[in-house]
């Protein structure tokens, strides 16, 4: 039986969720929502909002001015502006769909400081993770509208015909391979982090996603940009991959090298509190290779001084230390850098359409916002907003769009499975991912993984399985995007270039 519907999203992530909710009070009610899983927003711990009663003066002039600062002034300027502007939308929207924030004795929202922001502006949940709050209000409501979440979907291909996306190839759950038509669809799938190995990102966001997009046509944007958490847990075995929030700065906590030094205050005597993330990492790295790391390759998170009731307020940190053995209040705890997010994807509009008609890219799949990299809390924030500004297009584009979806035979549902050739060819092409794409970037690095990835998608058996040549040919985008961006930016740091060597020993005093 043929699917159909007016609107596709692809993806069940906040910026998934919220684009739903914004289309259904536009008056799109035909929705269809198909994802493996929800992505990596059960995760949120922060999000941030300008809002009219911050205490601190803040404005939405100087959370734009935060965002493309973060970036190292990469962004788009007109969509961080934009974003910015309309936070408080983004805000209500949510508010308007149940989900509620962590308030003071007086009434007014607990706002924490996260890295990268001059005031704190981040909303959280001291009971459970905001995202887990998220998911459970806007499912809940978005499921009482007969607009259900399609769990147990992976989406192979966006079709497009005559420059105009038609709809989606998915896997379902019982295995099968078939097309559901649209006539707009939305991409809110999420970044790449699990082409890295070890990550911080769930398992259903696979990072193929490069490839889908740049098959249906879209282009893609700063997809160069990996992005690492600074403070994720990296003892003891249990507890490891757990981020210590970036809040927890804003809290009083200390980072610390093996020889008990504050070594941020070398380049922030102000403080911890509000460090952009690129720095800690750098800070960190830097630390590491003077000797001065810990014994996994990090540093050490002080939050001895901290009140119980504070750190009790993040339970899911503090609970997985205490399940592990590890009392904060009483022993430092191991942390550092691991892959974690993307500042990349699709290039869109500020409608956040792609330049294939009626193809939308919302959250960590589509680019241009983030530039190098991106403040704390705000792929959750971002993603809220985006998939509001892109809801209130595409509800506008169904009322006016007259195409229609094609015939079945016009796009037969293609997909090829071997899980011979997968493994034959993806667990290699993560490694040249790891060594070409890490903090330190050189050109001969990047140039032969260039080579040998282009020899592997080369090859006649690769055609014998679709979700390992988009892997491949996912990592091989940010390989050539890598060896394109020359100068030193975030976290990638490019060492074969004069200008470039220059920056980076400036930066790690060599």
């Amino acid at each position: 039986m043929r699917r159909e519907h007016d609107v596709i999203i692809v993806g069940a992530g906040l910026a998934s969720l919220a684009a739903a909710a914004r289309l259904y009070e536009c008056g799109v009610t035909d929705i269809g929502i198909y994802a493996d899983s929800f992505g990596g927003t059960p995760y949120i711990a922060a999000i941030n909002f300008v809002l009219p009663e911050n205490p601190y003066g803040d404005s939405v002039k100087q959370y734009a001015k935060d965002m493309l600062h973060a970036g190292y002034d990469i962004g788009n300027r007109e969509l961080v502006e934009e974003m910015a502007a309309n936070s408080l939308n983004g805000y209500a929207l949510l508010r308007r769909w149940g989900v509620e924030f962590a308030k003071n004795e007086d009434g007014t929202a607990r706002l924490r400081h996260v890295s990268g922001h001059t005031w704190p502006r981040s909303l959280c949940c001291t009971t459970e993770l905001i995202g887990v709050e998220i998911v459970k209000k806007l499912t809940d409501e978005l499921s009482q509208k007969q607009i259900p979440v399609h769990t147990g979907y992976e989406c192979l291909h966006v079709l497009t015909k005559d420059g105009h996306a038609c709809g989606i190839t998915v896997k379902n759950p019982d295995g099968n391979i078939e097309n559901i038509y649209s006539p707009v669809v939305i991409a809110g799938w999420g970044g790449v982090g699990n082409l890295f190995g070890t990550s911080t990102y769930p398992g259903d966001i696979r990072g193929n996603t490069l490839a889908i997009a740049k098959e249906a046509g879209a282009d893609l944007i700063d997809i160069e940009f990996l992005e690492y958490e600074p403070m994720v847990v990296m003892s003891p075995p249990g507890a490891v991959g757990e981020p210590c929030p970036t809040a927890m700065l804003g809290e009083g906590a200390y980072l610390k090298n093996s020889e008990g030094e504050r070594f941020m205050l070398r380049v922030r005597p102000q403080g911890e509190a509000g460090s952009p993330k690129t720095l800690i990492n750098r800070q960190i790295w830097k630390e590491v290779d003077a000797g001065k790391g810990s014994e996994h390759g990090g540093v050490w998170v002080d939050l001895r001084h901290i009140d119980r009731e504070i750190l009790k307020a993040y339970p899911w940190f503090f609970n997985r230390l205490m399940d592990n053995g590890v009392d904060p209040n009483r022993e430092l705890v191991e942390v550092g850098p691991m892959a974690h997010s993307f500042s990349g994807g699709i290039m869109v509009d500020r409608h956040y359409e792609s330049k294939v008609k009626g193809f939308y890219a919302i959250g960590e799949a589509c680019g241009g916002i983030h530039g190098g990299c991106r403040c704390a809390g705000n792929a959750a924030s971002q993603a809220a907003v985006s998939g509001l500004l892109c809801a209130q297009a595409a509800a506008m584009a169904v009322g006016s769009s007259d195409h229609r979806d094609p015939a079945e035979e016009d796009l037969p549902a293609v997909y090829a499975e071997n899980k011979a050739v997968f493994e034959a060819f993806v667990p290699e092409a993560r490694e040249l991912a790891v060594k070409a794409l890490g903090i330190y970037r050189h050109g001969d690095t990047l140039m032969q993984a260039k080579t040998r990835l282009e020899e592997m998608l080369g090859k006649e058996e690769m055609g014998q399985d679709t979700k390992a040549a988009q892997t491949v040919a996912s990592i091989h985008l940010m390989v050539c995007a890598a060896l394109r961006r020359e100068e030193s930016r975030g976290t990638h740091m490019r060492l074969d270039f004069p200008e470039s060597r220059k920056e980076f020993e400036r930066e790690f005093s060599i």
